[in-house]
């Protein structure tokens, strides 16, 4: 038996297609105690509290409310302890369930809804192939564990893996023969959202020899190939995001620029579903702002800017665009492979120094504070890879203190420490150096090429030299 491991949230916004004929679901689960029931439904990755009721001592409750339900699937959570089964919600929202607490897939009755007998069909023929690929799958990793080299050589290992794909290939044609039958239900298009492509023999290149680079191709450019998006009922279920999360941060290749093209090519498919729309924006902007992968605020940039700076992100306030818009607004500024902005000013002995002035190979501009305890830290580390590389790899560092009113121990930490890079400090902040460089702790690290384009942001100073040898690698 499953039991549910979620969030109870209550979800703020409302789907414009909710109608008014209401909703009445009646069930009677035998074995169920009494107390409160919920009604959750899926959204995205999460699950969201829609109604709860009491439960009387003889399993019997009822969810009933004024306005029809969003269609998709929803959870009932039964108590004492949270055990829980599925139940599609379409059109029809008048009907009643009959169950057992203790597996109520598998005694499922419904009455009055035929989408539901059959996914339940579905659900208990799922559970016997399961019983038959279980003990097939366990026996496998017994012969991986003691064999883990030859294991896929023995015969008894293949006839086990044959007949594994004789039950995964009868349960494709039961889905398959199910859409089929039934292509509007929801679960066809479950199903049908589920599929990865069927990705065909790669051709020859003119060598002769077979694209290596089909595979992949073909896989991503048909990625959404079975995916109904004007079906806003798929974002209540299990499938979209998961499927969503997987081609952003699996399938794209890794970089900004993919990420952004492939990203701007799928908004474009959701828009034939307001649902999908917001979700699929919403979780990329939100997914590349909160990326720990150094480059990725370029897509919560884009993403920004093309949709909620657009008047396009309709389920937004104006605070909430008024924030979004002015934290991309700020990092646009800092970008990797944008100039760094401008910094002039003035060093330990009040003379101006230019950051775009350096003449070297590189440039690291570095945002620290002597009282920083991470500093103290970061420093000596940043001071060793200067001193041993400064020559070899023509670099400079360009050191902003960002502590205005620690002046006479910022300059005896210098002395003391014998800081012999570029120190400047802007007590009055007249170059808004803490806004260019998205500087809200310290210490930060940027690492700049001859032309003071930023080339990595927000670097370690142990990973300085093998960045800075990479890039030349790259570049020469």
């Amino acid at each position: 038996m499953r039991r549910l491991l979620f969030v109870l949230l209550i979800l703020t916004s409302v789907s414009a297609k909710a109608q008014k004929e209401g909703y009445e679901i009646e069930f009677n689960i035998a074995g169920c105690k009494e107390g409160t029931a919920i009604l959750a439904y899926y959204y995205g990755d999460k699950q969201y509290i829609k109604d709860s009721t009491k439960v009387d001592a003889k399993g019997s409750f009822t969810f009933k409310g004024d306005e029809s339900l969003d269609q998709g699937i929803y959870i009932t959570v039964m108590p004492p302890d949270n055990k829980y089964f599925e139940v599609i919600v379409d059109e029809d929202q008048k009907f009643s369930m009959t169950s057992k607490y203790g597996n109520p897939i598998r005694d499922m009755k419904v009455s009055g809804h035929e989408e539901n007998k059959r996914f339940y069909e579905y659900l208990k023929y799922l559970e016997d192939q399961k019983t038959k690929s279980t003990p097939l799958s366990k026996k496998a990793e017994e012969l991986k564990a003691a064999d883990s080299l030859g294991f896929r050589e023995t015969p008894e290992f293949k006839k086990l893996q044959e007949e594994l794909a004789v039950i995964d290939e009868e349960v494709k044609e039961y889905k398959n023969k199910f859409i089929a039958d039934y292509p509007n239900a929801l679960l066809s298009k479950v199903f049908q959202a589920s599929k990865d492509p069927d990705i065909p023999e790669a051709p020859l290149l003119e060598n002769g020899k077979p694209d290596s680079t089909f595979a992949y191709r073909y896989f991503k450019e048909h990625y959404w190939d079975n995916v109904d998006f004007s079906d806003e009922r798929l974002i209540r279920t299990p499938v979209y995001h998961s499927k969503l999360q997987k081609f952003m941060a699996k399938t794209v290749y890794q970089i900004p620029d993919s990420i952004v093209k492939e990203a701007s090519i799928l908004v474009e498919k959701t828009r034939k579903s307001k649902e999908l729309f917001k979700y699929t924006v919403f979780w990329i902007t939100s997914h590349f702002e909160t990326s720990k992968q150094m480059g990725m605020d370029a897509v919560f940039v884009h993403m920004a800017k093309n949709y909620y700076m657009t008047g396009q992100a309709f389920w937004a306030d104006s605070t909430t665009i008024a924030k979004i818009s002015d934290r991309a607004r700020k990092l646009d500024y800092s970008l990797i492979g944008k100039t760094a902005p401008n910094l002039i000013m003035k060093d330990t002995a009040g003379v101006f120094q230019i950051l775009h002035a350096i003449q070297k190979d590189y440039t690291v501009a570095y945002f620290w504070d002597p009282d920083c305890g991470h500093c103290k830290k970061v420093t000596p580390k940043v001071k060793e890879f200067y001193d041993k590389f400064k020559k070899e790899l023509d670099v400079e560092i360009y050191a902003v203190c960002t502590n205005a009113d620690e002046r006479e121990g910022w300059v005896k930490y210098i002395n003391e420490h014998n800081l012999d890079w570029i120190n400047v400090e802007d007590p009055e902040q007249k170059t808004a150096y803490k806004y260019l460089y998205d500087i809200y702790s310290t210490p930060v690290i940027y690492l700049l090429d001859k032309e003071k384009k930023i080339i990595a942001k927000r670097l370690g100073a142990e990973d300085l030299e093998g960045f800075i040898r990479h890039h030349r690698k790259k570049n020469s």
